[in-house]
């Protein structure tokens, strides 16, 4: 009896954590392009505006070393707040795709 207990505390935690994951936000991956020069700007802004959420930073220096491409990973909500945070205190930066990832499968 104690086995049977076991094994259905394990399948409901199990469900849990499926749902969890379910709930998660789906991340996405978000490109912008910006002057090399407001590249530390940016790296504060989105800090500041994501904290821990976001998954990574990508940056790959374009034109010649003029401008950078970034691509940041992160939920589509932290993304809407980082592009209002960008457009006002970044007007030169330039938006790309916004490309939703697919479900990581568990562990």
């Amino acid at each position: 009896m104690h086995a049977f207990f076991h094994t259905k505390a394990a399948q409901r935690r199990s469900d849990w954590a499926a749902e969890a994951r379910a709930r998660a936000p789906r991340p996405c991956l978000m490109q912008l392009t910006v002057e090399t020069e407001a590249l530390t700007s940016l790296r504060a802004l989105v800090a500041r505006t994501c904290g821990d959420a976001l998954e990574f930073m990508r940056v790959e220096v374009c034109d010649h070393g003029a401008r950078v491409k970034v691509w940041l990973c992160l939920s589509r909500g932290l993304a809407s707040q980082v592009m209002v945070a960008v457009m006002r205190s970044l007007p030169g930066a330039e938006f790309g795709r916004m490309t939703p990832l697919a479900q990581r499968s568990p562990s």
